[in-house]
């Protein structure tokens, strides 16, 4: 019995590391077919390669086609029961870089660098009377997500070219969000203007999924087109600025078990 268990243990890690090797060098179109709808609300087109190195002609989040996807996954890390490698994003919607990795329902990126229009940030602003103008950037440390919602952030965001079309024509130097982890599922960002016409100020904080944004608008020096744009921007303020408040849940942004 003595010499049966060595075997028996070197049998087994020998059939756990061919599994690892098979799951790695399988083919992603293959992998994605059967295990593909833990993904949802995103969905992956045009894929080939290998699970462990492969590639998707289009990303699709919630119904918007973001680009080119790219992923490099570590085989070994399957070994002992999570996910870890990188992932690069390249289209005319958004383009972006970071490391990953997954331990069992939980995602953790890390570096992340991108860039999106600001017109993807429309649904969430809810101004139907404006079209949103500029690019936002972003330079995060680190995002985690949690029972498929994000649960912390840390770094920052900047929307460079703010500018509107529709009711008024506007360009503004931009503004910048900071944000910081401020504990388990919470955080909190600031909102500055980076100067120009606009002084804006504001805040937002999320706790177990749902936010509160709060943020004051007020023009530095009289601008008719200005003045008109912030009669479609939150609740009027008496110096002629507007209060913009939205708050609502955050929605599944990760697959998990269904």
């Amino acid at each position: 019995m003595r010499r049966v268990l060595p075997i028996l243990a070197v049998a087994l890690g020998a059939l756990v590391a061919a599994s690892a090797a098979l799951v790695a060098w399988a083919p992603a179109e293959l992998a994605y077919r059967i295990a593909g709808h833990r993904l949802a609300p995103m969905a992956l087109e045009g894929i080939s390669g290998s699970v462990w190195n492969g590639r998707a002609a289009q990303w699709i989040a919630h119904g918007v086609a973001l680009g080119r996807i790219e992923w490099r996954i570590e085989p070994r890390a399957a070994l002992v029961g999570h996910v870890r490698g990188e992932i690069a994003v390249t289209g005319r919607q958004v383009a972006g870089t970071a490391r990953f990795e997954r331990r069992g329902d939980d995602w953790r990126f890390e570096a992340i660098e991108g860039s999106f229009p600001a017109a993807l940030l429309a649904p969430a602003l809810d101004i139907p009377a404006l079209g949103l103008l500029g690019t936002v950037s972003l330079d995060l440390a680190s995002v985690s997500i949690r029972d498929r919602r994000l649960a912390t952030a840390d770094g920052r965001a900047e929307w460079r070219g703010i500018g509107v079309r529709g009711i008024a024509a506007l360009t503004l130097p931009g503004i910048e969000m900071r944000i910081a982890s401020t504990g388990e599922r919470a955080l909190e960002a600031t909102v500055a203007d980076l100067g120009g016409p606009l002084a804006v100020e504001g805040r937002l904080r999320m706790a177990d999924g749902a936010f509160v944004a709060e943020i004051d608008l007020v023009p530095r020096e009289p601008e008719p087109r200005l003045e008109e744009i912030l009669k479609y921007v939150g609740e009027r303020r008496p110096d002629g600025g507007s209060h913009l408040r939205i708050e609502g849940t955050l929605q599944p942004v990760i697959g998990g078990d269904p």
